[in-house]
Protein backbone atom coordinates (compact mmCIF):
# COMPACT_ATOMS: atom_id res chain seq x y z
CA UNK A 1 0.00 0.00 0.00
CA UNK A 2 2.82 2.05 0.20
CA UNK A 3 3.04 3.06 -3.74
CA UNK A 4 -0.50 4.35 -3.46
CA UNK A 5 -0.99 7.54 -5.30
CA UNK A 6 -3.68 10.25 -5.31
CA UNK A 7 -6.37 9.46 -7.86
CA UNK A 8 -5.67 11.54 -10.70
CA UNK A 9 -9.40 11.14 -12.16
CA UNK A 10 -12.24 13.51 -11.16
CA UNK A 11 -14.69 10.93 -11.48
CA UNK A 12 -12.58 8.88 -8.83
CA UNK A 13 -12.41 11.40 -7.03
CA UNK A 14 -15.71 11.89 -6.86
CA UNK A 15 -16.23 8.49 -6.49
CA UNK A 16 -14.04 8.04 -3.05
CA UNK A 17 -16.24 10.97 -1.55
CA UNK A 18 -19.10 9.18 -2.73
CA UNK A 19 -17.97 6.25 -1.00
CA UNK A 20 -16.79 8.33 2.29
CA UNK A 21 -20.21 9.40 2.20
CA UNK A 22 -21.46 6.24 2.85
CA UNK A 23 -19.16 5.29 5.63
CA UNK A 24 -20.10 7.78 7.09
CA UNK A 25 -24.04 8.17 7.14
CA UNK A 26 -23.76 4.12 8.59
CA UNK A 27 -21.20 5.52 10.93
CA UNK A 28 -24.07 7.48 12.25
CA UNK A 29 -26.02 4.14 13.77
CA UNK A 30 -23.02 2.43 14.99
CA UNK A 31 -21.70 5.76 17.37
CA UNK A 32 -25.20 6.05 18.68
CA UNK A 33 -25.11 2.34 19.34
CA UNK A 34 -21.32 2.77 20.83
CA UNK A 35 -22.54 5.96 23.24
CA UNK A 36 -24.59 3.88 24.93
CA UNK A 37 -21.47 1.88 26.07
CA UNK A 38 -18.83 4.69 26.31
CA UNK A 39 -18.80 8.02 27.22
CA UNK A 40 -18.11 11.08 24.45
CA UNK A 41 -14.53 11.59 24.63
CA UNK A 42 -13.22 8.47 25.23
CA UNK A 43 -15.23 6.97 22.42
CA UNK A 44 -13.45 9.40 20.29
CA UNK A 45 -9.85 9.18 21.54
CA UNK A 46 -10.33 5.10 21.12
CA UNK A 47 -11.49 5.32 17.59
CA UNK A 48 -8.77 7.69 16.43
CA UNK A 49 -6.27 6.07 18.36
CA UNK A 50 -7.29 3.42 16.42
CA UNK A 51 -6.99 5.26 13.05
CA UNK A 52 -3.57 6.37 13.88
CA UNK A 53 -2.39 3.17 14.06
CA UNK A 54 -3.62 2.09 10.99
CA UNK A 55 -2.40 4.99 9.57
CA UNK A 56 1.26 3.56 10.66
CA UNK A 57 0.82 -0.28 10.46
CA UNK A 58 -0.20 0.12 6.36
CA UNK A 59 1.84 3.45 5.72
CA UNK A 60 5.28 3.86 7.78
CA UNK A 61 7.58 5.00 5.11
CA UNK A 62 5.38 7.09 3.54
CA UNK A 63 4.40 9.52 6.62
CA UNK A 64 8.08 8.75 8.01
CA UNK A 65 8.59 11.24 5.06
CA UNK A 66 6.47 14.13 6.32
CA UNK A 67 7.96 17.56 5.83
CA UNK A 68 7.10 20.71 7.83
CA UNK A 69 4.36 22.23 5.93
CA UNK A 70 2.29 18.94 6.25
CA UNK A 71 2.85 18.62 9.99
CA UNK A 72 1.44 22.23 10.42
CA UNK A 73 -1.47 21.91 8.16
CA UNK A 74 -2.41 18.32 9.79
CA UNK A 75 -2.35 20.26 13.34
CA UNK A 76 -4.37 22.65 11.76
CA UNK A 77 -6.96 20.52 10.17
CA UNK A 78 -6.79 17.94 13.10
CA UNK A 79 -8.15 20.92 15.46
CA UNK A 80 -11.00 21.50 13.04
CA UNK A 81 -11.89 18.02 13.45
CA UNK A 82 -11.71 16.99 17.15
CA UNK A 83 -13.77 20.09 17.61
CA UNK A 84 -16.32 19.35 15.20
CA UNK A 85 -16.14 15.40 16.29
CA UNK A 86 -16.04 16.64 19.88
CA UNK A 87 -19.96 19.03 19.67
CA UNK A 88 -21.01 16.29 17.10
CA UNK A 89 -20.34 12.97 19.16
CA UNK A 90 -21.86 15.29 22.65
CA UNK A 91 -25.18 16.62 20.68
CA UNK A 92 -25.57 13.02 19.13
CA UNK A 93 -26.43 12.18 23.04
CA UNK A 94 -29.58 14.05 22.79
CA UNK A 95 -31.07 13.43 19.39
CA UNK A 96 -31.39 10.65 16.72
CA UNK A 97 -28.73 9.26 14.50
CA UNK A 98 -30.67 9.88 11.37
CA UNK A 99 -31.67 13.61 12.07
CA UNK A 100 -28.13 14.42 12.82
CA UNK A 101 -27.13 13.00 9.65
CA UNK A 102 -29.31 15.55 8.29
CA UNK A 103 -27.85 18.37 9.82
CA UNK A 104 -24.59 17.84 10.06
CA UNK A 105 -24.69 18.01 6.11
CA UNK A 106 -25.19 21.49 6.46
CA UNK A 107 -21.54 22.65 6.07
CA UNK A 108 -22.55 21.91 2.33
CA UNK A 109 -23.91 25.55 2.35
CA UNK A 110 -21.14 26.94 4.65
CA UNK A 111 -18.38 25.69 2.65
CA UNK A 112 -19.02 27.59 -0.87
CA UNK A 113 -20.24 30.69 2.01
CA UNK A 114 -16.81 30.62 3.72
CA UNK A 115 -14.85 30.47 1.01
CA UNK A 116 -16.42 33.35 -0.57
CA UNK A 117 -16.81 35.40 2.50
CA UNK A 118 -13.39 34.84 4.04
CA UNK A 119 -10.81 33.89 1.33
CA UNK A 120 -13.06 35.80 -1.60
CA UNK A 121 -12.90 32.34 -3.44
CA UNK A 122 -16.12 32.38 -5.86
CA UNK A 123 -16.98 28.66 -6.21
CA UNK A 124 -18.69 29.00 -8.88
CA UNK A 125 -22.55 29.27 -10.28
CA UNK A 126 -23.06 25.41 -10.63
CA UNK A 127 -21.40 24.72 -6.57
CA UNK A 128 -23.27 27.59 -5.44
CA UNK A 129 -27.15 26.72 -7.12
CA UNK A 130 -25.90 22.85 -6.16
CA UNK A 131 -25.31 23.82 -2.44
CA UNK A 132 -28.88 26.22 -2.66
CA UNK A 133 -30.53 22.78 -3.66
CA UNK A 134 -28.88 20.69 -0.99
CA UNK A 135 -29.63 22.75 2.01
CA UNK A 136 -32.99 23.14 0.93
CA UNK A 137 -33.03 19.18 0.77
CA UNK A 138 -31.61 19.10 4.28
CA UNK A 139 -34.30 21.53 5.40
CA UNK A 140 -37.25 19.12 4.14
CA UNK A 141 -35.18 16.45 5.87
CA UNK A 142 -34.92 18.02 9.43
CA UNK A 143 -37.91 19.74 9.74
CA UNK A 144 -39.99 16.26 9.66
CA UNK A 145 -37.64 14.37 11.63
CA UNK A 146 -37.87 13.30 15.26
CA UNK A 147 -39.76 15.94 16.72
CA UNK A 148 -38.67 19.89 17.63
CA UNK A 149 -35.10 21.45 18.18
CA UNK A 150 -33.51 20.12 20.99
CA UNK A 151 -29.23 20.83 22.64
CA UNK A 152 -28.34 18.24 20.55
CA UNK A 153 -29.54 19.54 17.25
CA UNK A 154 -27.85 22.86 18.31
CA UNK A 155 -24.84 21.03 19.26
CA UNK A 156 -25.06 19.41 15.71
CA UNK A 157 -25.21 22.92 14.01
CA UNK A 158 -22.19 24.19 15.89
CA UNK A 159 -19.88 20.79 14.63
CA UNK A 160 -21.09 21.50 11.18
CA UNK A 161 -19.50 24.60 11.06
CA UNK A 162 -16.34 22.90 11.89
CA UNK A 163 -16.52 20.54 9.59
CA UNK A 164 -16.87 23.11 7.22
CA UNK A 165 -13.73 24.79 7.95
CA UNK A 166 -12.27 21.25 7.97
CA UNK A 167 -13.05 20.75 4.51
CA UNK A 168 -11.70 23.84 3.60
CA UNK A 169 -8.58 23.35 5.39
CA UNK A 170 -8.13 19.67 3.91
CA UNK A 171 -8.29 21.71 0.14
CA UNK A 172 -5.85 23.87 1.16
CA UNK A 173 -3.26 22.10 2.34
CA UNK A 174 -3.60 18.23 0.31
CA UNK A 175 -3.48 20.45 -2.74
CA UNK A 176 0.20 21.06 -2.28
CA UNK A 177 1.08 18.33 0.56
CA UNK A 178 1.03 14.81 1.23
CA UNK A 179 -2.51 13.47 1.79
CA UNK A 180 -1.32 10.55 3.65
CA UNK A 181 0.64 12.92 5.90
CA UNK A 182 -2.14 14.87 6.77
CA UNK A 183 -4.62 11.99 7.40
CA UNK A 184 -1.97 10.74 9.99
CA UNK A 185 -1.09 14.29 11.87
CA UNK A 186 -4.77 15.09 12.15
CA UNK A 187 -5.99 11.42 13.30
CA UNK A 188 -3.10 11.91 15.95
CA UNK A 189 -3.79 15.38 16.98
CA UNK A 190 -7.66 14.61 17.21
CA UNK A 191 -6.67 11.24 19.46
CA UNK A 192 -4.27 13.28 21.78
CA UNK A 193 -7.04 16.01 22.03
CA UNK A 194 -9.58 13.51 23.08
CA UNK A 195 -7.52 11.91 25.49
CA UNK A 196 -7.22 14.95 27.12
CA UNK A 197 -11.09 15.68 26.95
CA UNK A 198 -12.21 12.38 28.02
CA UNK A 199 -9.71 13.25 31.36
CA UNK A 200 -11.21 16.44 31.77
CA UNK A 201 -14.99 16.15 31.30
CA UNK A 202 -15.81 12.30 31.72
CA UNK A 203 -13.07 10.70 34.14
CA UNK A 204 -10.85 7.76 34.27
CA UNK A 205 -11.89 5.21 32.20
CA UNK A 206 -14.23 2.09 33.15
CA UNK A 207 -13.56 -1.18 30.98
CA UNK A 208 -17.03 -2.42 29.56
CA UNK A 209 -15.89 -5.82 28.56
CA UNK A 210 -16.66 -6.53 25.18
CA UNK A 211 -19.72 -4.40 24.77
CA UNK A 212 -19.83 -2.02 21.83
CA UNK A 213 -16.38 -3.76 20.58
CA UNK A 214 -18.38 -4.26 17.22
CA UNK A 215 -19.47 -0.43 17.16
CA UNK A 216 -15.96 1.09 17.89
CA UNK A 217 -13.98 -1.35 15.23
CA UNK A 218 -16.66 -0.08 12.47
CA UNK A 219 -16.20 3.47 13.43
CA UNK A 220 -12.28 3.26 13.73
CA UNK A 221 -11.66 1.40 10.54
CA UNK A 222 -14.20 2.53 8.32
CA UNK A 223 -15.45 5.98 9.92
CA UNK A 224 -11.96 7.04 10.73
CA UNK A 225 -9.09 4.82 8.87
CA UNK A 226 -10.54 4.23 5.71
CA UNK A 227 -12.53 7.92 4.92
CA UNK A 228 -10.12 10.33 6.42
CA UNK A 229 -7.74 9.32 4.12
CA UNK A 230 -9.67 8.68 1.02
CA UNK A 231 -11.11 12.53 1.72
CA UNK A 232 -7.50 13.85 1.75
CA UNK A 233 -6.80 12.20 -1.00
CA UNK A 234 -9.68 12.67 -3.04
CA UNK A 235 -9.51 16.94 -2.32
CA UNK A 236 -6.29 17.16 -4.25
CA UNK A 237 -9.32 16.93 -7.19
CA UNK A 238 -12.41 18.43 -5.81
CA UNK A 239 -12.60 21.77 -4.71
CA UNK A 240 -13.50 22.33 -1.25
CA UNK A 241 -17.51 23.27 -2.49
CA UNK A 242 -17.68 20.39 -4.71
CA UNK A 243 -16.48 17.76 -2.05
CA UNK A 244 -19.19 19.35 0.29
CA UNK A 245 -21.64 18.74 -1.82
CA UNK A 246 -20.66 14.62 -2.41
CA UNK A 247 -19.88 14.09 1.14
CA UNK A 248 -23.34 15.75 1.98
CA UNK A 249 -25.03 12.33 0.31
CA UNK A 250 -23.84 10.71 4.03
CA UNK A 251 -27.05 12.58 4.91
CA UNK A 252 -29.12 10.14 2.80
CA UNK A 253 -27.07 6.87 3.91
CA UNK A 254 -27.38 7.90 7.53
CA UNK A 255 -31.25 8.59 7.42
CA UNK A 256 -31.42 5.19 5.29
CA UNK A 257 -29.32 3.19 7.69
CA UNK A 258 -31.36 4.93 10.38
CA UNK A 259 -34.66 3.52 9.29
CA UNK A 260 -33.14 0.10 8.22
CA UNK A 261 -31.08 -0.64 11.68
CA UNK A 262 -32.87 1.61 14.40
CA UNK A 263 -36.43 1.67 13.27
CA UNK A 264 -36.39 5.36 12.67
CA UNK A 265 -39.38 7.25 11.28
CA UNK A 266 -39.30 8.23 7.44
CA UNK A 267 -41.80 10.32 5.96
CA UNK A 268 -42.37 11.73 2.71
CA UNK A 269 -41.30 14.99 2.78
CA UNK A 270 -37.96 13.30 4.09
CA UNK A 271 -38.31 11.33 0.67
CA UNK A 272 -38.48 14.82 -1.56
CA UNK A 273 -35.48 15.78 0.70
CA UNK A 274 -33.19 13.41 -0.76
CA UNK A 275 -34.30 13.48 -4.05
CA UNK A 276 -33.13 17.29 -3.74
CA UNK A 277 -29.61 16.41 -2.21
CA UNK A 278 -30.03 13.32 -5.19
CA UNK A 279 -30.31 16.67 -7.90
CA UNK A 280 -27.62 18.93 -6.42
CA UNK A 281 -25.13 15.72 -6.44
CA UNK A 282 -25.81 15.35 -10.30
CA UNK A 283 -26.07 19.26 -10.93
CA UNK A 284 -21.91 19.34 -9.45
CA UNK A 285 -21.17 16.22 -11.87
CA UNK A 286 -22.78 16.94 -15.11
CA UNK A 287 -20.84 20.36 -14.66
CA UNK A 288 -17.64 19.79 -14.14
CA UNK A 289 -15.87 22.72 -12.14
Amino acid sequence: MEKLKPPLNVWQADALLALCAFFWGLGFVWMKEALSVYPTFWLLFFRFTGGTFLMLAFFPKRIAGFSGSDLTGGVVIGVFLFVGMGVQTLGLNYTTAGKQAFITAGYVIMVPLLLWGLRRVFPGWAAMAGSLICFAGIGLLTSDASGALNAGDVLTVIAALFFAAHIISIGCYAKNGDPFVLAFVQLLVTSVLSLCAALIFNGPFVPRGTQGLLEVAYVTVFSTFICFLIQNVAQKRAPPAHASILLSLESVFGALCGIVILKEDFTSRMAAGCCLIFAAVLLVELKKE
